[in-house]
């Protein structure tokens, strides 16, 4: 056991100088330093559960078998078990001394630090912060404790049989040879004990002289350990955690090294097993993203595709509207053009056939009573054609919605209506006066001529009511019938179109158009159409 504790101290002086540059690491070096490595902020130097871990590096995660991110930013408080391990005293003594401290000890793991053996160093940093540089030492540890309890009961290496556990020259030929050995690796102690560790390693393997490597490492450091696969008597292969430890004489001599094997196949295929799944499934998780990749690429080719049919669409919608419009426009002044016409041109031609009419009668004689009487008639039927040819123009363009406006021409038409049809039609109007350009009033006529044709043909009603209203930025306008009541879904599945032209008429002027209906209560539509500032 002294031989161990002379390679521990030398292991010891191997890293003292690290508590000296440890304060001007650079962050490459910080990051891939093989040891683990530590920075704990002193927030209270009396209370070591104050102390906060302020930095670790991937070894230190790696050792401790946590994330970075469990370690960072935790204080002391939260590694229960640790408070409890003697290593926190002796880390306060190290930080009092302001001196480098090389602990190990045994500490038992929580749910953040795996429960191993660990060869601790402290020492002290400036700004009040603390190093701590640590490594797991438990194989070798364990490789102690089996030659500690061998020398303190007298037993000889070659009867522990638990662990396959031999010494080795200077040279690395095998001088002791164990049960378990003999168990592991399948020789007989007379039949191995004199040749080389090389034997137990696979051809490439001593091709590099990793038997070698291995046997410097000791040396140069106390202690090394490796995995790898290793070869039985029988020639067959096995996964082997090896660690192998140096003996030194009191002086620092070197006489020889025991090594410790084991083996950790079963616990290498459940790792190469999981890693097949986790490959496997990295693949599936590669193909489906391929997958999902090509569909959301096709998802993305169809959206645009129908996002340009809906923007041909629109615009198809755009220009039939404007045709729509140009048509309503060219209608409402073909109108007016015609209703001129007839009520001009044809009623004066009547008016001029009804004056010489009368003038005829008044010089008939009274003996010419035929005459007088085909003179009277023909006055009638001029006077009856007259009447239609004003009935004709009112209904192509009513004169008053030029002449005297919107409010003047929905009375004419109220009127109208209730004299033609019977049902009472009541009209309110603004109290102010109000105009209202030509585009406007035209649609508002138009709509309000279309709406008491339906309440004529489809409603049943006696009563009609029918109101505007205007402020400053809009006009409202709603017509109000007590008949059946019109359903709105009904009426657009027959696809009225009196209905598809008065929506028209309010989408142009880029107002809305509502029909509401309550069975045997009555429909009201509502026109709301925003007038310029």
């Amino acid at each position: 056991m002294a031989s161990l504790r002379s390679s521990g101290q030398a292991t010891q002086t191997s890293r003292s100088a690290f508590s000296h540059t440890a304060s001007s690491l650079t962050p490459e070096i910080f990051l891939k330093l093989p040891l683990g490595l530590a920075i704990l902020s002193i927030e209270d130097p009396k209370d070591i559960k104050s102390y906060r871990v302020v930095d670790v590096n991937p070894a230190a995660a790696h050792l401790a078998g946590s994330a970075l991110e469990g370690l960072r930013g935790r204080t002391l408080a939260e590694f229960p078990n640790l408070l409890e391990s003697p290593l926190v005293t002796q880390w306060l003594d190290a930080v009092d001394a302001s001196e480098p401290e090389q602990l190990a000890q045994h500490f038992r793991g929580d749910q953040r630090i795996g429960s191993r053996v660990y060869s601790v160093k402290v020492f002290p940093l400036s700004g009040d912060c603390m190093g701590v540089a640590f490594e797991d030492v438990t194989d070798h540890r364990l490789a102690e404790q089996i030659l500690s309890e061998a020398e303190h009961t007298g037993s000889p290496i070659q009867d522990i049989q638990e662990y396959a556990l031999f010494q080795l020259d200077p040279d690395g030929c095998v001088v002791s040879w164990n049960a378990g050995a003999q168990r592991l690796k399948g020789y007989l102690a007379e039949d191995i004990i004199g040749k080389h560790l090389s034997v137990f390693y696979p051809r490439d393997a001593v091709m590099r002289s990793q038997p070698q490597q291995m046997l410097a490492d000791a040396s140069r450091h106390g202690h090394s350990e490796d995995e790898g696969w290793r070869i039985r008597k029988d020639g067959s292969r096995f996964w082997a955690n090896v660690v192998i430890t140096a003996l030194r004489d009191p002086s620092g001599a070197l006489r020889g090294f025991v090594k410790l094997t084991r083996d950790v196949t079963e616990r290498r295929e459940k790792e190469v097993t999981l890693t097949k799944a986790k490959e496997l499934l990295q693949q599936h998780v590669e193909q489906r993203t391929a997958v999902l990749a090509q569909v959301n690429h096709e998802l993305r080719s169809e959206i645009a595709e129908r996002r340009r049919a809906e923007d041909q669409l629109k615009a198809s919608r755009d220009q039939l509207r404007a045709l729509a419009a140009r048509l309503q426009t060219v209608r409402e002044e073909e109108r007016k053009s015609v209703a001129r016409e007839i009520h001009d041109e044809l009623g004066q031609a009547c008016t001029a056939i009804k004056m010489d009419l009368a003038l005829i009668g008044r010089r008939a004689s009274q003996r010419q009573t035929r005459l007088r009487s085909k003179v009277g008639s023909a006055m009638q039927l001029v006077d009856e054609m007259i009447a239609t040819l004003r009935r004709i123009s009112s209904e192509l363009r009513p004169r008053t919605l030029d002449d005297l406006g919107l409010p003047d021409a929905l009375e004419w038409q109220a009127q109208e209506f209730e004299s033609r049809t019977g049902i009472r039609c009541r009209l309110t109007l603004p109290q102010h006066p109000f105009t209202l350009d030509p585009e406007r009033s035209t649609a508002v006529f138009r709509i309000f001529q279309e709406s008491l044709t339906n309440v004529a043909r489809h409603s049943h009603a006696t009563r009609v009511d029918a109101r505007l209203e205007t402020n400053t930025n809009q006009l409202s306008f709603e017509v109000h019938d007590n008949g059946c009541g019109l359903d709105a879904d009904t009426a657009k599945a027959r696809k009225s179109l009196g209905l598809v032209g008065m929506q028209e008429r309010a989408l142009l002027l880029n107002g809305e158009l509502r029909i509401a209906g309550v069975p045997g209560r009555g429909t009201t539509l509502t026109l709301r159409i925003p007038l310029p500032a």
